[in-house]
């Protein structure tokens, strides 16, 4: 893995978070590992899911331009430290993908890998508008998940920093993230009553049994 790859991936997350707030938008919104989308690059959810070989092909070829239009853009950004400005310049691109995705997807399909994406991601699935409105988040609720949201881009924003600066191993990058993620879940699990814990479980419909150790195991 480059460190092009590596940079774009700890990009998507460090915004990823910031991004959840802004809903489906009509189907799956949300970049990087924040997004539902992004459970395709699995190849047991494509099993679960019962994808044709034909949406196979047409995913990998959404997911290959967007890779692309993502590296082409951190190649030329010149974000620097601004993650407002890097969360704009992605926009259209997760849009587009978003977009495309779904159309190939079928109805129930989405709603499978919706359920699937709460499963794998936890309680930071709550950052996401939609499903604060489903468990009746209170204000008071959504400020501190907000301050964990920030939180949480700091430190993926350090860690690339880190990367760019040769203080961090490209190889290290997954653990160090899949620790900063749990360490949010974590968190975000103490702001929830046990009732608004249950109905998200709930929302992640029934048991998904995970074979693919990591995202992107193949076609």
């Amino acid at each position: 893995m480059n460190l092009k790859v590596i940079l774009v991936m700890v990009g998507v997350a460090a915004i990823s978070a910031a991004s959840f707030g802004q809903g489906f938008r009509g189907g799956f919104g949300g970049p990087g590992g924040g997004s539902p989308t992004m459970m395709l690059m699995r190849d047991d959810v494509k099993t679960e899911l019962k994808l044709t070989d034909e949406q196979k092909a047409k995913l990998q070829e959404i997911q290959d331009s967007t890779r692309q239009q993502f590296m082409d853009l951190f190649q030329g950004g010149g974000f620097g430290q601004d993650r407002e400005a890097m969360r704009k310049a992605m926009e259209p691109i997760i849009k587009k993908s978003t977009d495309q995705t779904n159309q190939v997807l079928t109805a129930d399909q989405q709603k499978r890998l919706k359920e699937i994406w709460i499963q794998m991601s936890g309680n930071s699935t709550v950052m996401n508008a939609d499903v604060q409105k489903d468990l009746g988040l209170t204000a008071d609720q959504k400020a501190k998940i907000d301050d964990l949201n920030k939180r949480q881009q700091a430190a993926n924003q350090e860690v690339m920093e880190k990367v760019r600066s040769g203080e961090i191993q490209r190889e290290d990058v997954r653990d160090i993230m899949t620790k900063n993620t749990k360490v949010l879940n974590d968190e975000i699990g103490k702001v929830l009553t046990q009732a608004q814990k249950d109905k998200l479980k709930d929302m992640g419909g029934k048991p998904f049994v995970a074979t693919d150790p990591a995202p992107g195991g193949g076609r």
